[in-house]
């Protein structure tokens, strides 16, 4: 299975959770994976420099392994319950594997280009393990724009009933049309989204 059938793009982020080793430092963190235009299969994440992976990169670290789950929950234990992640040793690399994921990118460290704030690492993709048939990387794209449609069919009713509640319903989607246009470049998505605010701006005429 290739990195594309897999859910990776050059135009939309994969959420995933990367996980890294130095030495005997081990961490895991969410991280938004692009595809990168090169003549052989390159992925590349942006790491910033007040993460823990952002040190273990600029120190040596030498390969990492992405992966690929759609478990809002290990999400969350990679950021707040580091401790509660289980690991299981990768095939090809040193950094571990997150136990009970759908599929597995083990990467070497390739190029790591350093910029204001931020570096951009460069991986080559070593190996690729799927444990199910069915399994796509997580975007944030996708889901945003439904949660954006849902608040704006409740915009309809509260409109008119209750206006504090309507507010709330307009911060969101104004919340949801940046997420799809910080996690994707793909124009018929950031159209759909700007649509969504704009029709829901609409229904408040200057002035009311």
């Amino acid at each position: 299975m290739d990195l594309e059938k897999l859910g990776f793009s050059r135009m939309t982020y994969s959420e995933v959770i990367l996980t890294i080793r130095l030495k005997e430092t081990v961490n895991a963190a969410p991280m938004g994976i692009l595809l990168n235009d090169d003549e052989e299969p390159r992925l590349k994440v942006r790491v910033y420099e007040s993460q823990r992976t952002y040190e273990m990169i600029l120190n040596g670290a030498g390969d990492c392994v992405l992966n690929i789950t759609d478990d809002p929950l290990l999400f969350y234990n990679a950021i707040f319950r580091k401790d509660e992640i289980s690991y299981i040793p990768a095939e090809s690399v040193s950094s571990p594997r997150i136990c009970d994921c759908k599929a597995y990118v083990e990467c070497s460290i390739n190029e790591v280009v350093k910029h204001g704030g931020y570096v951009e690492v460069f991986l080559k993709p070593l190996l690729i393990n799927v444990t199910r048939r069915s399994v796509k990387t997580f975007n944030r794209a996708g889901p945003a724009i439904i949660e954006a449609l849902i608040c704006y069919s409740k915009l309809l009713y509260f409109k008119d009933a209750d206006m504090e509640e309507a507010e709330n319903l307009m911060k969101r989607i104004d919340i949801f049309r940046d997420i799809v246009y910080h996690s994707t470049k793909e124009e018929t998505l950031r159209k759909a989204a700007a649509r969504i605010l704009g029709k829901s701006k609409e229904l408040f005429p200057e002035g009311s």
